[in-house]
């Protein structure tokens, strides 16, 4: 078995559960559970660690190599081991997902972020659309007057 099989299975393991966090992770988002998300942050260190360890791993055998980290698909190919390049492909799948639901994950929080502050932009009453209608004291402001449907 060549050495990159097994760091490639490991990887590819580490890979799974890191798309089963960043899911639940997602439902933690969307139900904005707090108290999930701070577990959930936990779990994924050491996984972080763990992927940081195995592409260590992997930049150190392309070195011994020869090979940069581009060749690196290139060399596992002419290895002529059908195992290996599976599992080689199965990694790359995983990896992947794991970046897209990673992003994923980010844009929900990014928008959860904009629409609380938008609503607490209406709450102080600091927000374009809640502008002039009422004042400081929370009475309807006189020089509010009447404004564009477009700007309600």
């Amino acid at each position: 078995m060549h050495p990159l099989n097994e760091i490639f299975q490991q990887a590819d393991q580490d890979c799974e559960n890191y798309l089963a966090l960043a899911e639940r992770e997602r439902d933690a988002i969307v139900q904005q559970n707090m108290g999930e998300l701070e577990l959930l942050l936990e779990e994924k260190r050491p996984l972080i660690g763990a992927l940081a360890r195995h592409d260590q791993t992997i930049k150190q055998y392309c070195s011994l190599q020869k090979i940069t980290e581009q060749g690196l698909q290139d060399h596992v190919t002419s290895l002529n081991d059908d195992s290996l390049a599976a599992v080689y492909q199965q990694f790359l799948g995983h990896l992947g997902e794991c970046k897209a639901a990673n992003d994923r994950n980010a844009r929900l929080v990014r928008h959860s972020q904009n629409s609380t502050s938008n609503l607490l932009d209406l709450l102080r009453n600091q927000g374009e659309s809640s502008q002039n209608i009422y004042d400081q004291l929370g009475n309807r402001s006189r020089s509010g007057g009447s404004r564009d449907l477009t700007k309600v």
